[in-house]
């Protein structure tokens, strides 16, 4: 019995020894004893994150001072998928494993007891949404909890442009620079910052100022004398050179070993304008003039300096900057306050973590998106449809941020397209733009130049389609693409100067599904210009250029032919023989009615044809059949009065060959016309939403069953009369408008009050349909208000 309960225990341990495996990536659960349950209780357990600059820390501890000997921790999208890349500070018990991707899981290393965890978490380039941080916890081999998860962490990019000397100071590195505070305002005359890395430190240096030399010492006191020193020197070639010395106090500077590279590597090092930079690899243990400096276990007031002048075989005074921390520092981020922690000889409270309980999520709560933070402020934002920035909702948009000459482009957009593109135009139509595009290639997205031609009406790649713009991040996240692309401010683009410092240009958005080789394809995502011109550096609001001609050709065609035109058919083809007797200006009253809803038609149609030849000043470039079929409308319409001038003499033999040519024509338009309506459902500058598609079937189904209605009751008056009528008679047509065949009768035919009655509820019904279709014309896009809308 004992030699079984020694074995167990031996397996126990064992069991922890290297972490979890791979095959718990998914579940996060341990395989112990062949299928231990995990606990079901509450948790001693809590993870917590908070977003620090660009990463995470993440922390894992008990506010109980329960100690744990294993874990397991991701960062995961709400939807479940494993994201992210995990960085460790220096002696942390753990190593990270790959599960979805590099980096993206960390589990423990060994099996002691430990009572606080320390992680920094770096999320995917460009990333923006929410992350959950998902853990499990083995208390004992037998004693684990899986699932335990942070509060959701809303990830946010930055957007001001960061400099990336001081990202992850305080959390994955220390920082300390001159003047005071300098660190927090990013603006250090000179500055350090540390990272631990493995078995070694690496110091990072930057000063200004033009300085020939900067340097970081570690010192027992707040004062300069018996300090180990690295030094960054610049010689008179501009290289860039490192190396350890010491400072004494007789003579009083800084003087180099015998070997001056003695324990330090020049990993890397840059001359930008008048800032002098450099990184150097320290080991974490060295001897300096007999003075062991151990960066791990012991603690140094850190000073730094620089200075604009050297001597022989050292740096001379440090006359630009210089200062020294007034307490010992310890060279890594140390956050062990955060949880209760153990001494050697027992559990010891300290500070009251940061646990708390999340509010539950309301149902009116809206998503964080952070690519709309600054916009009107820090950052000229422009997207589409119109009004989109204020509810944070574009389909496209771009953000442009301007410092100093530097012209930083965000794009993104979203509904699975394979594209995006900001144009900068000197009006508000595509031609002669030079454009930026994000396209969707390969395992990323790529950036590229092109300029918007007139024949052909495309974007066309230049032969160098990197011209004057460098991809700074990427990401496609579910289906939104984003990129952020920096550009010259001066750029020759097929010929044409685009100066942004001194020229205001329109903006264009758009984004599209198709990519062809060379080029993209139609923006049939969405499309959308700016009103007026405007300087990128104005972070004022910016106005969609007006879509008044668009709106107003619309609302005219749909007037035109579910209104007038339908009305006037009606009339034609089945109310000849109602109101016999009444005339207006010398004629039927059928046919003046006729004739004057049809004049309307006619002109509402040319109006609208007119209007939209205005607005574009050329043929529609979209694939959409809407264009030729509404040009094959307007022509049938425009022929039908002259053809109605010129009829025959009633009598003539070529009077019923007009009277079917009209009948013709006249249906032929209207057929055509519905279906043009339809087509314009998919226009991208229409911006109308789908739901259009039920008003129009409501339309055509109203009119079809009227037709049946009032043809029955044409077939019923035929029988029932003491002379058959033609519901649809092609005989000659009186001067006055009447048909030959009516001239004896004095009275209305059977069924004239069912029939009156009939075409006043379709009038009715027609203005609703006409009046609810322009108002959602006019008003596009107006998907997310009107009470038809569907949500995506």
């Amino acid at each position: 019995m004992r030699l079984y309960y020694l074995l167990f225990l031996l397996s126990s341990t064992q069991a922890l020894q290297n972490g979890a495996p791979t095959s718990a990536c998914d579940s996060l659960r341990p395989f112990h004893g062949g299928g231990i349950p995990p606990q079901t209780d509450i948790s001693p357990y809590t993870v917590f994150a908070k977003q620090t600059g660009d990463v995470v820390q993440v922390s894992l501890g008990s506010s109980l001072g329960v100690p744990f000997q294993g874990f397991v921790i991701q960062g995961r999208t709400p939807n479940g998928q494993v994201i992210g890349t995990f960085q460790l500070p220096g002696g942390t018990s753990g190593h990270t494993i790959d599960c979805s991707g590099a980096a993206d899981t960390v589990t423990h290393t060994n099996p002691d007891e430990k009572d606080l965890l320390i992680l920094i978490w770096v999320p995917p380039v460009g990333y923006e949404g929410t992350v959950i941080f998902n853990a499990t916890v083995v208390q004992h081999y037998n004693t684990f909890w899986v699932g335990i998860q942070s509060p959701r962490i809303q990830i946010q990019k930055r957007s001001i442009r960061q400099d990336a000397f001081y990202s992850g100071c305080g959390v994955t590195k220390y920082c300390y620079g001159d003047p005071i505070d300098c660190v927090n305002t990013q603006n250090c005359r000179v500055a350090v910052a540390i990272t631990s890395v493995g078995e070694a430190f690496d110091f990072e240096l930057k000063a200004n100022g033009n300085p020939v030399w900067a340097g970081v010492g570690l010192s027992d006191d707040s004062r300069m004398g018996d300090d180990s020193v690295v030094e960054c020197v610049k010689d008179n070639s501009g290289r860039i050179d490192a190396f350890m010395s010491w400072t004494g106090v007789n003579p009083y500077r800084a003087t180099r070993l015998e070997d001056p590279k003695h324990g330090i590597n020049l990993l890397n090092s840059s001359i930008n304008g008048d800032e002098l930079y450099c990184k150097v690899r320290r080991d974490t243990v060295t001897n300096v003039k007999g003075n062991i400096f151990d960066l791990r276990r012991n603690s140094f007031h850190v000073l730094v300096a620089s200075g604009s002048s050297l001597k022989a075989e050292g740096v001379g005074f440090h006359d630009l900057a210089r200062l020294a921390s007034p307490d010992p520092q310890v060279l890594s981020p140390n956050s062990q306050s955060l949880f209760v922690t153990r001494g050697e000889t027992g559990r010891t409270d300290t500070t009251t973590p940061p646990y708390f309980q999340p509010a539950a999520p309301k149902e009116s709560s809206t998503e964080f998106d952070s690519f709309y933070e600054g916009c009107g402020n820090v950052k000229l934002c422009f997207g589409s449809p119109e009004g989109c920035i204020s509810s944070r909702n574009c389909k496209a948009v771009t953000a442009v941020t301007v410092t100093g000459e530097i012209y930083d482009f965000e794009l993104k957009a979203s509904g699975n397209v394979a594209w995006v593109g900001v144009g900068l135009s000197n009006d508000t139509k595509m031609g002669d733009d030079s454009v930026i595009e994000c396209v969707k290639g390969g395992n990323g997205v790529q950036a590229f130049m092109s300029y918007t031609g007139i024949q052909p009406y495309r974007a066309v790649r230049l032969t160098n389609p990197q011209l004057g713009i460098g991809l700074l991040n990427s990401s496609i996240i579910d289906d939104t693409i984003y990129c952020n692309v920096r550009r010259n401010a001066r750029t020759n683009v097929n010929g044409e100067f685009f100066n942004l410092i001194e020229n205001s240009y329109h903006l264009l958005v758009a984004s599209g599904s198709e990519v062809t080789p060379g080029s993209v394809g139609f923006h049939d995502g969405t499309f959308l210009a700016s009103g007026v011109k405007q300087a990128l550096s104005d972070t004022s609001e910016v106005a969609a250029a007006s879509k008044l001609l668009i709106h107003l050709h619309g609302a005219f065609m749909l007037t035109a032919w579910i209104g007038t035109a339908s009305v006037g058919i009606l009339l034609a083809r089945y109310y000849r023989q109602t109101w016999v007797g009444t005339t207006l200006m010398g004629k039927d009253l059928w046919f003046a009615w006729h004739r004057f809803f049809m004049v309307l038609t006619w002109l509402f149609t040319m109006a609208a044809f007119v209007l939209i030849f205005v607005e574009l000043k050329q043929w529609s470039n979209e694939s959409n059949p809407h264009a030729i079929l509404g040009t094959v409308t307007t022509i049938l319409c425009f022929f039908q009065p002259i053809g109605a001038y010129f009829r025959p003499h009633p009598g003539t033999s070529k009077r019923s060959i007009f009277n079917w040519g009209h009948w013709l024509v006249g249906n032929a338009a209207h057929i055509i016309a519905i279906v043009t309506l339809f087509f314009a459902v998919r226009l991208t500058k229409a911006q109308l939403p789908d739901e259009v598609d039920y008003i129009l079937v409501a339309y055509v189904v109203v009119h079809v069953v009227t037709h049946l209605l009032l043809s029955v009751m044409y077939c019923m008056s035929e029988k029932s009369g003491d002379s058959r009528v033609s519901s649809f008679p092609m005989k000659d047509l009186g001067g006055s408008g009447r048909n030959s065949a009516y001239n004896d009768r004095s009275m209305d035919s059977r069924f004239s009050t069912g029939r009156k009655f009939i075409l006043g509820i379709y009038i009715v019904i027609v203005v609703v349909l006409v009046l609810g279709l322009i108002l959602i014309t006019v008003f596009a896009p107006i998907k997310d208000k009107w009470p038809f809308a569907t949500s995506n």
